[in-house]
């Protein structure tokens, strides 16, 4: 009576925990993500070189895989995957994505930010002057990566409206690794203007006080020019401009506070993102860049539905015929499965940012192979029992004990290989191996709470104990 009561308990929860669940993301609206082949989007494969043609550093190309990551989160691209690939590469899957052009700028920009002083001005068509007199424009600066950090630069200018004009720099005072925050704000006048806010570090800020306090004393000495300071990026002036009136000589500013003028506020919003989360430790070469449709991904899935359909049909027919009552254990039981599984998936893909795409659908299909085969292993094993001359009861209940242990063992080794692969593998792979080992936790669940205690409450009733066709006694060989 006591054994009854607890699997009476433990059926009820199972299909609580499965049912209720399905419920309760239904109600919410709640769906699992779909991923690139269903939704549609790009993929990018970018290639990371280091300098000299050494080989990529494993610590460097993850941190760079990190950064991608909170750039892209921060951008709004629904379930983005971004991984290693090999020893030099890195996967990004942006599913669903709708601003194409901004999201790869956004994802390869190395925000290369100095901070200079200016030494000269080249307006279009150059300096003032005639025959030799004349000044002659230097060429720009080609490289704006790190190595010209300590380097006297030419760099053209990022506004619209200044467009041909130069500015000579000299070696960079500061850098991005200074920067600790960066944040867009607008004109507190209310002028529709946009700039980024940026906060220093405190070495930042020491460098940049002593850095402002220099260039006040020259605008105090009629050196207007030599006085200005040119925020560059990426090989471009972002803004050039002289120290304040209010600035003091000797004095400087103090805070580490300063700001960037840019044009709206998407740019604004962009740069300080690049900015807040740093530059990119390598340079990426953009390798392959594809846009996928998902036609052929919601084509394919379509056909891999009709065939499960299918072919699951066909197999619930066979088991009913076969296993008698036991066959609607297995029917309720995939039902219970597929419940919970929908419901783990759709819970994942709203908080964890977990999306299924064929590969995972893959998975989920294999792993109905791997439910459906813990049945037969335990009827079969229920039989094994049956055979030795016990009665029903006896023989669904050591038959189910010993049957669970041989799942566990089993279902154990898909795990390790499902952990395995999700370790080793990238891209699509990973949600196959995912979803597989997801499935297959959820199988020793439903085997422990749903299967055993089932099977040995329809054992205990006559109608499907001994009944002529659906019970359980002749399903499993009971002749007396």
């Amino acid at each position: 009576m006591k054994s009854t009561r607890r699997y009476r308990f433990n059926l009820i929860f199972a299909m609580l925990v499965a049912f209720g669940g399905l419920a309760a993301v239904i109600t919410t609206d709640t769906a699992p993500a779909l991923g690139l082949d269903l939704e549609g989007g790009i993929s990018v494969i970018l290639t990371a070189e280091a300098e000299g043609g050494a080989t990529v550093d494993q610590e460097v190309l993850q941190q760079t895989v990190e950064i991608i990551r909170q750039r892209i989160d921060a951008f709004g691209v629904a379930e983005p995957e971004v991984s290693a690939a090999g020893s030099n590469n890195i996967l990004i899957q942006l599913p669903g994505v709708e601003n194409e052009e901004r999201a790869l700028e956004l994802i390869g920009s190395t925000a290369q930010l100095t901070f200079r002083q200016v030494t000269q001005i080249y307006p279009p068509g150059g300096l003032p002057g005639r025959g030799r007199n004349k000044p002659e424009t230097p060429e720009v600066t080609e490289d704006a990566g790190p190595d010209m950090n300590d380097e006297t630069v030419v760099y053209p200018s990022a506004a619209d409206d200044e467009e041909g004009i130069l500015y000579e720099l000299e070696p960079a005072i500061l850098t991005g690794e200074v920067v600790e925050d960066a944040e867009a704000v607008t004109d507190p006048l209310g002028g529709g203007g946009w700039s980024v806010s940026i906060d220093m570090s405190r070495s930042g800020a020491d460098k940049w006080r002593d850095f402002t306090a220099e260039l006040a004393c020259l605008r105090d000495q009629g050196e207007q020019l030599r006085s200005q300071v040119a925020i560059v990026l990426d090989g471009k002036v972002e803004s050039a401009a002289g120290m304040d009136p209010q600035v003091q000589c000797d004095v400087g500013i103090s805070g580490g506070q300063t700001e960037i003028n840019v044009g709206d506020q998407n740019e604004a919003k962009q740069l300080a993102l690049v900015l807040r989360t740093g530059a990119l430790p390598l340079t990426l070469t953009q390798s392959e860049v594809q846009k996928v449709s998902p036609t052929l991904g919601r084509d394919s899935l379509d056909a891999g539905l009709k065939a499960g359909i299918l072919g699951l049909g066909l197999v619930m027919i066979y088991v009913l015929l076969y296993y008698r009552a036991l066959g609607l254990v297995i029917w309720l039981g995939l039902a219970v499965f597929a419940a919970a599984l929908y419901t783990i998936m759709a819970v994942l893909g709203e908080t964890a940012g977990l999306s299924l795409s064929l590969a995972g659908i893959a998975g989920v299909i294999v792993s109905i192979g791997v439910t459906s085969d813990s049945y037969i292993v335990a009827f079969e094993r229920v039989k094994d029992e049956a055979k030795t001359g016990k009665s029903v009861r006896a023989a669904v209940e050591r038959g189910m004990a010993r049957a669970f242990k041989t799942i566990l063992v089993a279902d154990f080794v898909t795990g390790a290989a499902a952990l395995i692969l999700f370790l080793l593998a990238v891209g699509p792979v990973r949600g196959f191996a995912l979803t597989l080992g997801l499935a297959t936790i959820l199988d020793i669940f439903i085997a422990y709470y749903f299967t055993r205690s089932a099977v040995n409450l329809l054992a205990r009733t006559r109608l499907f104990g001994s009944g002529r066709f659906i019970g359980v006694k002749e399903a499993i060989g009971v002749k007396a």
